[in-house]
C-alpha cells in the first residue's frame, strides 16, 4: 500500500485543480495553500493534462510555444521583482526552494495561463470536441 508524504500532491489536490479549471474558478486561492514541493508537482500535473487534453481534442500537433508565449517571460518577471539572480535560476525550479513566495507566484501565474489554454479546448456548450476517438481516458 502506497502512503503519501505530507509534501506529495494528493489525488484530491489533482481533482481540485481539474474541477477549478473546468469550472473556470481561480486557481490562485487553492494553489496558495500548497507547499513549494506540491506547487512544483501541481505545475507538472497541469502541464501534463494540458498536453493530454490537447491531443484528445485538437486536430493539430501540440506546440509548446502556443502556451508559453502567453506567459510573462522570466526576464521580465525578474525585472518586475527587482531580482538580480541569473536568469536560468528563475527559469528552472531551483528558485522555488530559495525564494518560495516569489517563484511560487510565477508558477501560479503560469498555471493560470495553462488553465485558460485548457479552457480554450472546450466549445461554448462546455464540451470538448473529441478529435481522436481512440484516445485513452484521462488519468487524474
Amino acid at each position: 500500500m502506497h502512503t503519501q508524504s505530507a509534501e506529495e500532491l494528493t489525488f484530491r489536490h489533482r481533482l481540485e485543480i481539474i474541477v477549478a479549471v473546468l469550472e473556470r474558478q481561480p486557481l490562485r486561492t487553492f494553489l496558495d495553500r500548497l507547499t513549494p514541493t506540491q506547487l512544483v508537482q501541481a505545475h507538472e500535473f497541469l502541464w501534463s493534462k494540458l498536453v493530454e487534453l490537447h491531443y484528445q481534442t485538437q486536430p493539430r500537433e501540440f506546440q509548446r510555444e502556443d502556451v508559453t508565449r502567453k506567459m510573462l517571460p522570466s526576464a521580465r518577471y525578474q525585472k518586475l521583482q527587482n531580482c538580480d539572480l541569473r536568469l536560468d535560476y528563475c527559469k528552472g525550479v531551483e528558485c522555488i526552494w530559495a525564494h518560495p513566495h516569489c517563484a511560487g507566484n510565477k508558477v501560479i501565474n503560469n498555471m493560470e495561463v495553462m488553465a485558460e489554454h485548457i479552457f480554450g479546448f472546450f466549445a461554448e456548450g462546455g464540451h470538448a470536441t473529441v478529435v481522436k476517438e481512440t484516445a485513452a481516458p484521462i488519468i487524474v
